[in-house]
């Protein structure tokens, strides 16, 4: 118990001085710009509720409104951070100082606001897999991965995210791992919301890191009784008319209970195979083994990176496959940004998403 006190302790201290160093620059210019201490004041009012609830990265409650006020608060102040060079340079060149540092401002805000609130993206893609047969040009696949039910996304959240891939009318849908955050409190939540998921084809899931922060059997059985067909090192072979695709999916890497090998067994020959594998690191194998298309998430792209340059977000820690889609010979990689969080429940430059991939004849 002592021992977790410390630990604690110096988490929050961490956490402190993080936050004060992204808060600096912004209440030392909005001091200046007012003349008063207020702005200091404010931020201290703002991060201090969340900062003392905190315990470790991974753990979390219940989100409250300081949570997402302090969550935004940071994400605009560190937005702000990066735009004060360029708005500097701007007044310099004769930009007036108002309209310069007032864009700034506006954009910070912008962004600290969809850190928090923004809701998942509809991603779209085409992957184009030669000898297609034409029963299959045009099929469409829907994939939400690493949901992360758990205190920061409550069953309601998860069903709406299901109810906009329902609404596209999906000849596939598949669920790439990650589905609770940790422990047994929410795995009957998150089963009740996937399972309402529907597709021409049905729903695929594999298993990712977190679902083994408990009883993974009792997920998958969970998971398979809402109407979920898990896919733990093997595949299912489905038929469109004339033509066939092999749906295959892989278990958890960190737990070492992946066998890409086993997995690809009963590939037909010749049959175009899409593979879930949560973790994007198995990529090399599944090229080497001429998987068409590999379906990955557990990146969540970073959660904070610098929007539009893939290469630069805390998902480089992870993976050389941070985000979107990647392709190496005939092989295609999509690794999803994940529609939930894990830790703080916000998101800078790596919008969650919810994602549709075309197949399409080469």
């Amino acid at each position: 118990m002592a021992r977790r006190t410390r630990l604690r302790g110096r988490f929050q201290l961490l956490a402190t001085l993080l936050t004060a160093i992204v808060q600096l620059p912004v209440v030392l210019w909005l001091c200046w710009f007012t003349r008063t201490p207020v702005p200091a004041l404010g931020a201290v009012l703002v991060s201090s509720p969340y900062l003392r609830q905190l315990q470790s990265p991974w753990h979390s409650t219940s989100p409250s409104l300081s949570t997402y006020l302090a969550l935004g608060w940071w994400a605009a102040c560190l937005v702000f951070d990066l735009l004060m060079i360029p708005s500097a340079l701007a007044v310099r060149a004769g930009v007036p100082m108002g309209v310069a540092w007032g864009l700034a401002g506006a954009i910070s805000v912008a962004l600290g606001v969809d850190a928090v609130l923004g809701r998942p993206r509809i991603r779209k893609r085409v992957v184009r897999v030669p000898g297609l047969a034409p029963e299959l040009d045009g099929y469409r696949i829907g994939q939400i991965s690493d949901v992360h039910c758990g205190p920061n996304t409550p069953e309601d959240r998860v069903a709406a995210w299901v109810k906009r891939l329902n609404a596209l009318d999906l000849d596939l849908v598949t669920v790439t791992g990650d589905l609770i955050t940790h422990g047994s409190s929410h795995v009957e939540a998150v089963a009740r919301a996937l399972g309402e998921l529907r597709a021409k084809d049905g729903a695929f899931a594999c298993m990712g890191n977190h679902d083994y922060f408990t009883d993974g059997e009792h997920l998958v059985q969970a998971l398979e009784r809402r109407g979920l067909t898990v896919l733990r090192n093997r595949g299912v072979v489905l038929q469109r008319e004339s033509a066939r695709l092999y749906v295959a999916g892989v278990d958890d890497t960190w737990t070492s209970r992946h066998d890409v090998g086993r997995a690809l067994a009963n590939r037909p020959e010749g049959v175009p195979t899409v593979l879930l594998a949560h973790d994007p690191n198995l990529f090399p194998e599944a090229q080497a083994r001429d998987v068409e298309l590999t379906l990955s998430g557990h990146t969540h792209g970073g959660q904070l990176a610098v929007p539009g340059v893939r290469r630069l977000s805390l998902a480089r820690f992870v993976s050389r496959w941070t985000a979107g889609l990647y392709r190496q010979g005939r092989s295609w990689l999509y690794v999803n940004r994940g529609a939930g969080t894990t830790g703080p429940p916000a998101r800078l430059g790596a919008p969650a998403e919810l994602a549709v991939i075309t197949l399409r004849s080469a």
